[in-house]
């Protein structure tokens, strides 16, 4: 099914980790995904296949480069998993820069784009007292994207939204005038981390659109994130179409669970972002 939705569509490449795991080439998926209309593709360490390598699947920026110019339709970014809401995160960390050279690599003319998820700070470290030190440390790793003319993107993860939301407004603050070069990577599903279900909506309608760049889309049940785009904990036609009335353009990348028929749970999510279209 080709893609005749509104949205940016994309996808994150953990999507295919049972089809990585068993062999199957990032370039072959890759152009799969181009055919049925998702011309985002956001690598996240740990699903790149050939193109990271050793134990902390350090990403490959020179085979990256290669891969990136044979694929001139689809926009890329890098997303890896570091520790960069504790304030302790240096900009010459070994994988943060492997990361940013890869960014670099993948850019293709316009703004080298990292994203960061932090898995390991957890909520009784999220502090009031912790806020200023938290934002100072991504502020340094922020200069250290825009030294090459670049965006940084955070992903909220297992801290509690008001404590995240604080520490992104008092990075920007510190940064002025260069504050669009800190983003949110926009997660629903990943409120239900810290946060109460019926809070969601409220949260999606208080994020300002240029503040993010860009929104991942999987669903829940269960406590358990889906290989689908069904119906779960989060009611996504109602939250798409809040993000459209709030005017949200950035790209819509899913990231639904890794399953052997990624194809079709993939076709059958298009079409329910497409079916959102089409009735708002």
């Amino acid at each position: 099914m080709m893609s005749d939705c509104s949205w940016l569509l994309g996808l994150v490449s953990n999507c295919w980790k049972v089809q990585l795991d068993s062999g199957t080439s990032l370039d072959s998926l890759i152009s799969e995904a181009v055919r049925r209309g998702l011309t985002v593709t956001e690598l996240r360490q740990g699903s790149l296949g050939e193109y990271e390598a050793g134990p902390k699947c350090v990403p490959q920026a020179d085979r990256l480069a290669e891969m990136a110019g044979r694929f001139s339709e689809v926009r890329f970014n890098v997303a890896l998993s570091l520790p960069c809401l504790g304030g302790e995160l240096s900009r010459e960390d070994s994988l943060f820069l492997a990361g940013r050279s890869s960014a670099m690599a993948l850019a293709k003319g316009q703004s080298p784009h990292l994203r960061l998820v932090d898995l390991q700070t957890r909520p009784e470290q999220c502090l009031e007292s912790s806020i200023e030190s938290s934002a100072r440390g991504l502020v340094e790793l922020t200069e250290a994207m825009i030294e090459v003319e670049g965006v940084l993107s955070i992903e909220h993860a297992r801290q509690p939204w008001s404590w995240l939301d604080s520490v992104m407004r008092a990075a920007r603050r510190r940064l002025g005038e260069r504050s669009s070069r800190l983003r949110l990577c926009f997660d629903p599903c990943n409120l239900l981390l810290t946060e109460r279900a019926e809070d969601v909506a409220g949260i999606v309608e208080s994020v300002e659109p240029p503040d993010v760049s860009m929104i991942h889309v999987k669903q829940r049940r269960n406590g358990q994130v889906q290989p689908d785009l069904g119906d779960g904990d989060l009611d996504w036609p109602k939250l798409l179409e809040t993000l459209r009335r709030r005017g949200h353009t950035g790209p819509v990348l899913l990231e639904i669970a890794p399953h052997a028929e990624v194809w079709a749970n993939l076709e059958n999510a298009i079409a329910r972002l497409i079916c959102v279209k089409r009735i708002t």
